[in-house]
C-alpha cells in the first residue's frame, strides 16, 4: 500500500507504530523504528481544505512522525526513502533531534 503524503494524517501512520522501517542513506541501509505520532493540538494550519490542480484534500492536523535509529551512523537532516513492506516507498525529510544511550531520535514533521 503506497501512502499519498498529502492526504496522510496522524491516524494513516498509527498503526505502524513499534515497526521497523528500512532507511537508506548514503552510509547504506539502516533500520528505523516508528516510535511514536505526535499530533500538534493547537496547530492551525492546514485546517483548511486544500485544492492543488483542482484536487480537493481535507484538512489535517500537523503532525510529526518520530523514529528511533542506530546511535551510529547519524544520519544528517535531509530527504531518506523509508520504507517497509506494508507501507512502500516514502521518501520524507528527517531531522536528527536527540542522542541518548542506546539509539538517534529523528523525526518528520506533517503540516
Amino acid at each position: 500500500m503506497a501512502i499519498d503524503m498529502i492526504k496522510a494524517t496522524h491516524e494513516t501512520f498509527a498503526p505502524y507504530v513499534s515497526q521497523d522501517f528500512n532507511v537508506q542513506s548514503e552510509a547504506g541501509d539502516i533500520t528505523f523504528r516508528l516510535d511514536n505520532v505526535k499530533i500538534f493540538h493547537g496547530s492551525t494550519v492546514r485546517d483548511n481544505t486544500l485544492e492543488i490542480d483542482g484536487v480537493f484534500y481535507p484538512p489535517r492536523k500537523a503532525f510529526a512522525l518520530t523514529w528511533e535509529g542506530p546511535r551510529d551512523p547519524q544520519l544528517g537532516p535531509g530527504t531518506y526513502v523509508i520504507e517497509n513492506d506494508q507501507t512502500g516507498p516514502m521518501t520524507l525529510y528527517v531531522s536528527p533531534f536527540r542522542r541518548d544511550h542506546d539509539c538517534m531520535l529523528y523525526e518528520s514533521v506533517f503540516n
